[in-house]
């Protein structure tokens, strides 16, 4: 079952930035990315579509200087992401 977009809610940016680092060790960054992989704690992931429609996207990995490229079919699949549209109307 998709997620109604007016029911989603983002996760608290500390607690996300606080559960990543103590499972794969991040270290501590004001604004860090997230990676959407790795993790012990499971995250559900939502993939735009519109991500779909480019050959690379470019995913956090942890750290201001560490992103990865990969293709947003292989994201989706890896993540085992949820394909819905949640931009605002």
């Amino acid at each position: 079952m998709l997620p109604d977009r007016r029911h989603v809610r983002h996760r608290d940016f500390e607690r996300v930035v606080s559960e990543a680092q103590r499972d794969i060790g991040i270290p501590p960054c004001p604004t860090t990315g997230v990676p959407p992989l790795g993790l012990a704690t499971q995250l559900r992931i939502f993939v735009d579509p519109d991500l779909l429609q480019y050959v690379e996207v470019w995913a956090a990995a942890g750290t201001w200087h560490d992103v990865f490229a990969i293709n947003p079919h292989d994201l989706q699949r890896v993540t085992n992401g949820v394909v819905v549209d949640l931009k605002r109307g």
